[in-house]
């Protein structure tokens, strides 16, 4: 047996092309859908009587028609699993061969995921095309994994599967087709040999294999074993002549030793001895508690446009998600290189492979080749213990059914053995699909807002449903800014996916396609020059949220794993951990703290309240308290790491620039096993008696046996009594938002006068006559306010940068120029529209602003109105809080209530 990769020179379309690669390299339309040629040539040397040649494909997108010397020899439709064609009919020894290629990729849409799509046979959301047309457009067509010449005897094998247990039996399942003797050797992780079985087959053979002082494959330690495995004839077919590199092995793993003659066929195999099992809500690996950290990889490679990075690119990717926490990765809608599972196994990474399935239209032609496609891609994954988990689609709606689903995931769970199937990642219910799982474990896609995650974490919970693991297939994006200027210092030198030219960047299926506007638009709103000053905020936000969200979803029993949103930025999201130039955007050690196999987490005591009669959650601001105050957090370990140990913790509390004020410890506590989420101890201690507001730090090192975590929670303290040396308020409050004001300010009158600051919650004819005619208000601006501003809809958390402007008005409230947890009281989910002021009555001045990571569109939170002689200010900001699990009322909320008080003295000095 022998090979040799076809390097070329490869043409299309009359241009030298590289293979692998794809043809959109070459200049040909991003959105031309073929059918294009590709050509070259090539030979195949000696071949011994009964040998037979094939052409083995790495990989084609979509559909193909394979021609030698212009007689078809073979097709095939899937653009992400290899394929054998048999041209030995069509070759001859020692002869050069034109080998022809005709690929068509799936038809682009046109404008969105539901627009139409350009001509083609083959529509996108017919085909298996995964994700990657609504990432960046289109996806890519051609050869785009290595082309091979194979030279075999006479018995080949189809389909050879290998696995093994932490007991040390091995197995090895071969398709072969004819008689021959088969030999298998199985060799451990050091190269030595373990056994060597030889047995004549007829057909299909199956091997045990017992091995002593078995070293079993886990993320910490990935010991592989290798299966090889050659079927031998005696009719005088030979490799003698092998023409391979020369090398142990081949790019694929095949191995080339020289095997004498009458050697037909060998495959090579590493087998890694592990066994994975669902208990109850705990996934366990070799009988030890497993947690799935995982980054989401859409298959994204911008300078490619295809999805075969280089070996040493992948390597480098993989080892970064280590030194960030995560101990896998989710394929999302895409299939990689084989080599991609290879250097996860042997890196122990774990892998979450989801089918190419997204908003299909399923066809007579997708639904005969989704079970086609499954079961070859399901083969290449399952010899791999790093892949763990699967998922048939993702997000899948009511169009895909009981018909499709329930087949799919019994032939799924019939190839993978222990691995976890599901039938749809982020479940019917939430995708308005099969209410009828067919599932493993429970899925969640959950992107929130933070003041909304715990009580939507409460919604989706298992609770009654069977024991399941409960993993989130996907969460915790958070788009940072993307300064177009570090990509080029013009237009003409950044990439394509910002040009306006639709002939160079059709949108195709992208719904987000805003790019190329960013900049026009942020040189309109003042902001283009500022770039460097918005990304610097937010990234620091998203650090935030992605912090409080996994440490929200840690500290619970009943949370199995997750898969963070996502690997690198993209040009329909810059919600990746590094950006489009490779970079990381946050600090490991940083990221680590709340990312890693044993997290310190906080709790916070529970109150209840009387309302309407009866009991509601009482929900204060846990990070904000007012001088005198006692706060009592409760220090919490989730571990799910390697050791059993006794506990041991310490902790500090300090003001900024200050020596801690408070301290304390704890151990040797009760021993904590792995798998185990629980309360160490109270971190209780009492404010200071602050006179300004002042940032403090509470900072946490607890050790399980040998391992060690470390975490900071940033605090907010403030002034006891704020309101007390603020002047005469006039409240205007019909809907009681914030009635609570008249418990804290000492003088609130219900006329409106020129003397004092009005809080109004509705924005009504007399008000405006009176600040037209010298009063001065505040407008806490909602849906039901009638605001001046018109107002629309839009997170405060995702996908914005805010950015906190310089004004009289914010005094001495604390703040870093960015919105940390002292925002999170008042976060709003209205933002004021300030692109067109007619009827406004003066110039504007803002406070809090936001831009649109995505869009680059200007919006505000709060800004300040000089209206006729008076003065004005409109925000949004929920000072009443009340908001999922915002403080309930003005009085609880501590910074919002601050906040408040500023800019009613800032007004009361106007």
């Amino acid at each position: 047996m022998r090979n040799a990769v076809l390097t070329g020179p490869w043409e299309v379309a009359g241009r030298p092309v590289e293979v692998p690669g794809c043809w959109e390299d070459t200049g040909i339309a991003k959105d031309a859908p073929g059918p294009f040629d590709y050509r070259t040539t090539f030979d195949v040397g000696g071949l011994a009587a009964s040998d037979r040649v094939w052409l083995r494909f790495g990989a084609v997108s979509y559909a193909c028609e394979v021609f030698v010397d212009g007689q078809e020899v073979g097709r095939h439709i899937g653009m992400w699993d290899a394929f054998d064609v048999e041209v030995t009919s069509a070759v001859d020894a020692g002869g050069t061969h034109e080998l022809l290629v005709r690929v068509e990729k799936p038809a682009s849409l046109t404008a969105g995921p539901d627009s139409p799509a350009v001509p083609g046979r083959y529509p996108t959301r017919e085909t298996l095309a995964g994700f990657l047309p609504y990432v960046w457009g289109h996806v890519h067509g051609g050869i785009w994994q290595d082309v091979e010449v194979v030279v075999t005897g006479p018995v080949v094998f189809g389909d050879v599967t290998a696995w093994g247990t932490p007991a040390g039996e091995v197995t090895i399942a071969a398709e072969v087709s004819g008689a021959s003797t088969v030999k298998v050797t199985l060799t451990d992780p050091t190269g030595g040999v373990v056994s060597e079985v030889v047995r004549r087959v007829e057909h299909d053979a199956v091997f045990s294999i017992g091995v002593d002082d078995p070293q079993p494959w886990s993320p910490d330690d990935p010991r592989l074993y290798t299966v090889h495995i050659a079927a031998h004839t005696d009719d005088g077919s030979s490799d003698d002549d092998d023409s391979s590199d020369g090398d142990d092995s081949d790019e694929d793993g095949s191995s080339s030793d020289d095997g004498g003659r009458g050697r037909s066929d060998e495959r090579t195999l590493r087998v890694g001895l592990r066994e994975l099992a669902a208990h109850g809500s705990e996934l366990r690996l070799n009988g030890d508690p497993l947690y799935p950290r995982m980054l989401l990889s859409w298959g994204l490679y911008p300078d490619l446009l295809h999805a075969a990075p280089s070996r040493d690119r992948v390597r480098a990717d993989l080892e970064r998600l280590r030194e960030l926490g995560f101990n896998g990765v989710k394929l999302c809608l895409w299939f990689p290189p084989t080599y991609y599972f290879d250097i996860a196994d042997e890196l122990g990474l774990l892998v979450w492979v989801e089918l190419p399935m997204w908003l299909p239209h399923p066809t007579e032609h997708f639904r005969t080749q989704l079970p086609a496609e499954t079961d070859r891609l399901v083969r290449m994954a399952r010899n791999h213990p790093s892949v763990i988990l699967y998922t048939l689609g993702c997000e899948l709606s009511a169009v895909i059914g009981d018909d499709v689903l329930a087949p799919l995931y019994a032939h799924v769970k019939g190839l993978v053995r222990d691995a976890l199937v599901r039938d749809n990642s982020g479940s019917g219910e939430a995708y308005g699909g099969l209410l009828t799982e067919y599932a493993d474990f429970y899925d969640h896609h959950l992107y929130c807002e933070l003041q909304h995650f715990r009580e939507t974490l409460e919604h989706f919970a298992p609770g009654w449903r069977d024991a399941k693991p409960w993993l989130f297939g996907e969460f915790c994006d958070l788009d940072t800014f993307r300064d177009l200027r570090r990509l080029g210092a013009v237009a003409a030198d950044r990439p394509w996916w910002t040009h306006g030219d639709p002939a160079v960047n059709p949108q195709g299926a992208r719904w987000q396609y805003d790019v190329q506007a960013h900049e026009e638009r942020l040189r309109r709103n003042g902001f283009w020059d500022r770039g460097a000053e918005l990304e610097a905020i937010s990234r620091q936000q998203a650090l935030l949220h992605r912090k409080v969200t996994l440490e929200a979803v840690r500290i619970r029993h009943d949370t199995s794993g997750y898969v963070v949103t996502g690997e690198r930025d993209t040009p329909i999201s810059t919600a990746g951990l590094w950006d489009d130039l490779g970079e990381l955007k946050v600090d490991p050690a940083e990221f680590r703290a709340f990312n890693s196999d044993l997290v310190a987490c906080v709790g916070w005591d529970r109150r209840r309240t009387w309302r309407a009669g009866g009991d509601r959650p009482a929900y204060g601001d846990p990070w904000c308290h007012e001088a005198g105050a006692v706060v009592r957090p409760h220090l919490v370990l989730a571990h799910h790491g390697r050791d059993s140990a006794p506990v041991w913790a310490e902790w500090t509390v300090a003001l900024d620039g200050s020596d801690p004020f408070t301290s304390g410890s704890h151990g040797p506590g009760e021993r904590l096993r792995p798998g185990t989420v629980r309360e160490v101890c109270v971190a209780a201690f009492e404010v200071p008696d602050v006179r300004t507001p002042r940032q403090a730090t509470l900072r946490v090192r607890a050790w399980v046996g040998g391992e060690l975590t470390s975490n900071t929670w940033r605090f907010w303290f403030f002034p006891h009594s704020p309101w007390a040396e603020v002047g005469p308020v006039v409240l205007d409050d019909p809907g009681g938002r914030v009635a609570d004001l008249r418990a804290l300010a000492p003088a609130v009158a219900d006329t409106l006068t020129t003397e004092a600051v009005t809080v109004a919650t509705r924005w009504t004819p007399d008000l405006a006559h009176a600040v037209e005619n010298g009063a001065r208000a505040i407008l806490l601006a909602d849906e039901a306010s009638d605001s001046p501003l018109p107002l629309v809809p839009m997170p405060f958390w995702r996908e914005a940068v805010k950015v906190i402007e310089p004004h009289e008005a914010w005094d001495d409230f604390p703040h870093e120029g960015w919105t940390d947890l002292q925002f999170a009281g008042c976060a709003p989910d209205l933002a004021i529209d300030t692109s067109d002021t007619c009827g406004v009555a003066g110039p504007m001045r803002p406070l809090l602003r936001r831009i649109d990571a995505r869009t680059a569109h200007l919006h505000d939170y709060a800004t300040e109105i000089a209206w006729g002689k008076g003065r004005l200010i409109v925000s949004t900001l929920r000072f009443e809080g009340s908001r999922g699990d915002q403080p309930r009322g003005l009085a609880r909320n501590t910074a919002a209530s601050y906040l408040l008080s500023r800019f009613v003295s800032f007004l009361q000095m106007r």
